[in-house]
């Protein structure tokens, strides 16, 4: 949250020049270099729009106020809040019950509404489900309600910048507020911490508050240079914020580490980037406006926008992964009516075969030359040829392939569901794609998993329950205790291993006689699971980190904050890294050798990953198609 573009400070006015209006509506504007501008000038589009001051943005990702919102921060008739499809680049707009209010700061709340501050008229308001406008007076006269967020405690949170406080609301819009300084404080912006606390910036002091929702408050030290106003938190739990020429990272003790921008000269928006850095608006010397990302080591990045004297300084961040921003002008020859969009990588710009399945392509296991894939829809398997990406067989198994594929003993086996409902096990003979045998084991759920070791398949059948099947007789012959809830068992160096989210515990099973040998406590809903690269591989469905565990000391040696949390997923190795995949989050490559992030991309596609032949076999589950790509 930046300080608005008109903003009164003890008689001291900050105010832009006066700025000309462009048409609403339609299509992105050309993006072509100007003078002096980077070659990586042109990857940002803008849009315009006939709000004279867009400023705060949000993206509501499920509701009835599903897409992307923002407001227009005016003093006269036109302040408002406005529906904005990033598809045709069409506008609602809503105006607000109290004219001139100066709209700011816009979030989310639980129930999915939206809130948003009303600076000027010293009021907080909500868009309610059915798009009708609610206003909330702030109890304390000039106020000057400035950002607002959702709290750990299922409120909304604001800053209080005239009166030095910070204000809660509940839903019902009964409002407390807890003085955290004087006037001369300045709150600006907050946001809510992993440790359930408020923090937030106090320009005026140069200080990060901290606030409990009990009303315990608590301060820190910004370092050296002005602050700009803006804090978000990265995925590491550390805290960023930004500076006229720099950014600081502080951790919750308040150590701090400043990465200075080069030719810089004010900072705006800062955001938390999935790749454990963040995102911040910055302008330079020479009039040029950026989004600049910066890892967490300090690694620079910069996306020029296509326009000089525009600055970045709210962020949203849609469904597909990439960034909307409004942004501020320092030039009365460059409007701030547009919006602009930064597309982040996506899987459709690598280079890649796609193959066309029909159906919902899930479940993956490659052997005897072939990918072969568990279709959810359409009931049925599909062998993919390896050296001609040509589908070679389509195999009904008469249910729903529904919870795992593994590939041994010359044969595909397949778990079957009904009704979400494990009913039996079938075996598909390589040589001739018929279903030589379905056997009555059910797996535990549609997320059960199936693994095959040396000598045996191992499928999870209960809850508590890890059956080891002999293949040859298609019996069990030996049921194995395991944790609460676990799932996905794979094999490798004589161990069988199996994730339980419901327990937060990685399972080791020796191969040869079925002994639990460990169990590897994994926080974050550890769920799917691989090997290679001398370590095993999990991913949390609850926190979206990677942990890497050592399989010979059973201990985790690494936490890779790869932020893709979420239903589904997967997780492979090849080539010297692991791949992870998610709907929305496709594909993300991680270095085995430095457990880090190398590349993530977003967009459409996810859900089923394998590696094998060279390849990376990727499944877009929604759009009925599997994706080879070279890595």
């Amino acid at each position: 949250m930046r300080l608005p573009a008109l903003t009164v400070w003890g008689g001291c006015v900050f105010a832009l020049a006066s700025l000309s209006l462009s048409s609403g509506g339609g299509a992105a504007a050309p993006t072509a270099c100007g003078p002096g501008m980077k070659a990586i000038c042109g990857t940002i589009k803008a849009f315009p729009v006939k709000e004279a001051h867009p400023h705060g943005i949000v993206y509501n990702s499920e509701g009835p106020l599903k897409g992307l919102w923002f407001d227009n921060a005016t003093t006269d008739d036109t302040s408002s809040v406005v529906e904005f499809d990033t598809r045709t680049g069409t506008e609602r707009s809503h105006l607000t019950p109290t004219q001139g209010s100066q709209p700011g700061s816009i979030n989310i709340a639980a129930d999915r509404s939206i809130w948003f501050t009303e600076s000027v008229a010293n009021k907080l308001a909500m868009v309610t489900h059915e798009r009708t406008i609610k206003e909330y007076p702030v109890p304390t006269p000039d106020a000057y309600p400035l950002d607002i967020t959702r709290g750990p405690d299922g409120a909304m949170w604001f800053v209080e910048s005239k009166a030095g406080k910070i204000g809660r609301i509940a839903p019902d819009g009964k409002i407390q507020e807890f003085r955290t300084g004087d006037s001369a404080s300045r709150p600006t912006a907050l946001i809510a911490g992993p440790d359930k606390a408020i923090w937030f910036t106090e320009v005026g002091t140069n200080r990060i508050g901290r606030l409990t929702t009990t009303g315990s408050v608590s301060h820190f030290s910004a370092g050296a240079g002005q602050m700009t106003g803006d804090i978000t938190t990265a995925i590491d739990d550390s805290f960023w914020f930004g500076k006229k020429n720099a950014v600081t990272r502080m951790t919750a003790s308040g150590a701090l580490t400043e990465y200075e921008l080069p030719n810089a000269i004010d900072t705006g928006s800062i955001f938390g980037s999935r790749n454990g850095g963040v995102f911040i608006g910055v302008m330079h010397k020479d009039g040029t406006g950026s989004v600049t990302a910066i890892s967490a080591d300090g690694k620079i990045k910069e996306f020029d926008l296509p326009q000089k004297h525009l600055m970045p300084i709210e962020f949203a961040q849609t469904a597909d992964g990439s960034f909307w921003m409004t942004v501020q002008s320092f030039d009365a020859s460059a409007s701030p009516s547009q919006l602009f969009n930064l597309p982040l990588p996506a899987v459709t710009d690598l280079p890649r075969t796609t193959i066309v399945t029909g159906g919902g392509p899930d479940w993956m296991a490659t052997g005897a030359g072939a990918l072969w894939i568990a279709n959810i829809s359409l009931k049925e398997i599909e062998r993919i040829d390896a050296a001609t990406n040509a589908i070679t067989a389509r195999v009904k198994v008469g249910g729903v392939p529904c919870s795992g594929a593994a590939f041994g003993f010359s044969s595909l086996w397949i778990p079957l569901c009904a009704n979400d409902k494990g009913t039996s096990l079938v075996r598909i003979d390589a040589a001739t794609n018929r279903v030589v045998a379905t056997l009555p084991i059910a797996p535990a759920n549609p997320e059960g998993g199936i693994a095959a070791s040396r000598d045996s398949l191992w499928m999870a059948t209960g809850d508590t329950e890890l059956s080891r099947i002999d293949p040859s007789s298609g019996k069990v012959r030996q049921r194995v205790t395991v944790a609460s809830g676990s799932q996905n068992p794979t094999y490798a160096g004589g161990l069988v291993w199996i994730t339980s989210k419901a327990s937060n515990v990685l399972t080791a099973v020796d191969a040869s006689d079925g002994r639990v040998v460990a169990k590897v406590p994994v926080p974050g809903g550890p769920h799917f699971v691989t090997t290679g690269g001398g370590a095993v591989w999990t991913i949390g469905q609850d926190d979206g980190v990677v942990t890497r565990v050592d399989p010979r000391t059973k201990r985790i040696e690494a936490r890779i904050y790869a932020n893709i949390p979420g239903f589904g997923g997967d997780v492979t190795f090849g080539a010297g890294y692991v791949w992870t995949t998610l709907v929305g989050v496709p594909l993300t490559k991680i270095d085995a050798s430095t457990n880090s992030i190398v590349a993530q991309w977003y967009g459409r596609g996810g859900d089923a990953i394998q590696f094998n032949y060279g390849t990376i076999w990727l499944a877009d589950y929604d759009h009925h198609l599997v994706w080879r790509i070279k890595p």
